[in-house]
């Protein structure tokens, strides 16, 4: 048997304001912020954080910051599809949070049951569970 050639894949969203998109990824999804790389916000300081990496139940999501460089780091132009062990669950928590959701939870043309959210900067958030 060979071993493994891929062993992870990350995923890097493009953001428009690095502490905000920690708050609502902490707050509505229950991820923690284990890394951001610069100590300021945009503005404020020469060292404004411009990278960050949110974390939960072993997958990592990571976030770079909208700075005008190439197309795939423009805030809102990300997708983040996330696949959960209870749907129905998480999606009673962001609605009981009064978190705007932009698709409904619907069965989906697949064996799946999911939903969709849109970040602080426009990213789309799948979220769905498989039947």
């Amino acid at each position: 048997m060979s071993e493994k050639l891929f062993i992870k894949t990350k995923t890097i969203i493009p953001v428009s304001d690095i502490y905000d998109t920690l708050e609502w990824y902490e707050k509505i999804l229950g991820l923690k912020s284990t890394y951001i790389h610069g100590s300021g916000k945009r503005g404020e300081e020469e060292d404004f954080a411009n990278y960050a990496i949110t974390e939960c139940d072993g997958i990592d999501i990571h976030f770079i910051l909208d700075e005008g460089g190439p197309v795939w780091t423009r805030s809102g132009t990300g997708a983040l599809h996330l696949t959960v062990s209870d749907v129905n669950k998480l999606y009673e928590s962001v609605v009981s949070q009064g978190v705007a959701v932009a698709r409904e939870l619907k069965q989906e043309n697949w064996p799946a049951r999911g939903f969709e959210l849109e970040d602080p900067s426009g990213n789309l958030v799948q979220i769905e569970q498989p039947l």
